[in-house]
């Protein structure tokens, strides 16, 4: 599960690409942080926001912990009206509307985004189909002019011994 592409874990496989790291000691590491350490931390965040109960116990004891805090408890009152108000705001479900009257095709950036990401992958789709027939087709080729070759120095060779 990848929330967010990562640039500096590329540039770590690089690193270790050039520096020699063999590739078993690189792939388990890799294995073990991502499969098990990234994904459990990432399937325990999302569970925690997306469960009101949950959110509102992790709130009430970060609120309880920074009550202790000297010269925190003064201004944490206020502090939790108005993160609650936030919270409410964004929290609230989005109003549903119906009846919406679809109009004439925008060419908003979303969609001409949309339509050259389709382009790219629609091209790689056809360079993959492309390049696996040529591999086969010169498989073929091959085949077929090592067949000629040998039929033609056997018969060379009938020729010569006659």
């Amino acid at each position: 599960m990848l929330a967010v592409p990562n640039p500096l874990f590329d540039l770590a496989g690089i690193l270790c690409g050039q520096f020699g790291i063999p590739f078993w000691k690189f792939f388990l590491a890799t294995l073990i942080g991502k499969a098990i350490i990234k994904t459990h931390n990432q399937t325990a965040f999302i569970i925690s926001v997306c469960n009101h109960q949950l959110l509102d116990f992790i709130e009430n004891e970060i609120i309880r912990l920074l009550s202790f805090v000297p010269g925190l408890a003064t201004v944490l009152p206020k502090l939790v009206a108005k993160l609650q108000i936030i919270r409410n705001k964004y929290m609230a479900p989005a109003p549903t509307v119906s009846n919406i009257a679809v109009g004439k095709w925008d060419f908003s950036f979303a969609s001409i985004w949309n339509t050259v990401i389709l382009l790219m992958l629609t091209t790689f789709i056809i360079k993959i189909v492309t390049a696996t027939a040529q591999s086969f087709l010169k498989e073929q080729q091959e085949k077929e002019l090592a067949l000629y070759n040998s039929s033609f120095a056997s018969s060379s060779s009938s020729s010569k011994t006659i």
